[in-house]
């Protein structure tokens, strides 16, 4: 029977592991097209440098840039190192979506959740813009993995409005809106011109987190993710720099924390 338990936990993480890889794969894919204006979803895969279409064997995640030696089949031009890297972030996320999660549910919609941040991060870091479509499928996956029913039936009719995914959301949202429109005018006391402190993308994701953990702990990570642009600032002297890679960072090192604590308790 033990013997049986073992194997069931060894395939069980072999197709989490495979699972990780293979979305880890299709996000940088989706991602190299995407900043490069590329068909996302109607081309069949293809090498960016001599554009020939692969077959199966150059698509096996994390083992086809292994036996492939990092370079492509047929022109043999090397494969960006961030393909691989990006397999690897990819099962890191699906393993700790899993030891989060508490049911199946849960588990797919906030792998999802993690997928979709990473793909806005990499995005702000190319472009300094992210596409709306991706906020609100952010946004509406946390209220998924979060929201009662009841909650949401109760918010339309102002009845017993308490708590709950969408107050803590709106609350932290309302929040930030008012932050970043005060430290605008502080910033800006002298001039006529206003700067945006922070954008309406990071409004969106911070309260979508908000949802998700309620508003001290959403204030802790966006703490943490402004801690962590401070070198940038300093050392480096970056006057423009992309805020959700940052906020992400924070954000999954507090999920990690959780998936400690709770181990240990």
């Amino acid at each position: 029977m033990e013997g049986e338990i073992l194997i069931e936990e060894i395939l069980k993480y072999i197709f989490l592991i495979i699972l990780g890889f293979s979305l880890g794969s299709f996000c940088m894919c989706f991602l190299n097209r995407f900043c490069e204006n590329k068909p996302l979803l109607s081309a069949r895969s293809y090498c960016f440098s001599c554009h020939k279409k692969l077959s199966i064997i150059d698509l096996i995640p994390f083992l086809s840039y292994i036996f492939l030696k990092a370079r492509c089949r047929f022109c043999k031009e090397k494969i960006p190192i961030g393909i691989f890297l990006a397999e690897i972030l990819g099962m890191v996320f699906v393993l700790i979506a899993y030891f989060f999660s508490k049911n199946l549910l849960e588990f797919l919609v906030f792998s999802l959740y993690l997928f979709v941040f990473w793909m806005l991060s990499y995005i702000d870091i190319k472009f300094k813009a992210v596409p709306q479509i991706l906020l609100w499928v952010l946004f509406f996956l946390a209220l998924i993995f979060k929201l009662n029913i009841n909650e949401f039936f109760y918010f339309f009719i102002f009845e017993d409005f308490k708590s709950g995914f969408l107050i803590q959301a709106f609350s932290f949202a309302g929040f930030l809106f008012l932050l970043k429109n005060f430290t605008g005018y502080i910033k800006n006391f002298r001039s006529k011109n206003i700067q945006e402190n922070l954008g309406d993308a990071d409004i969106i994701v911070c309260a979508s987190i908000a949802g998700i953990f309620g508003f001290k702990e959403s204030f802790i990570i966006l703490f943490c993710g402004a801690l962590l642009t401070l070198p940038f600032f300093i050392f480096y002297k970056t006057r423009e720099l992309a805020f959700l890679p940052f906020i992400n960072i924070a954000f999954i090192g507090y999920v990690i924390f959780l998936i400690f604590n709770q181990g240990l308790a």
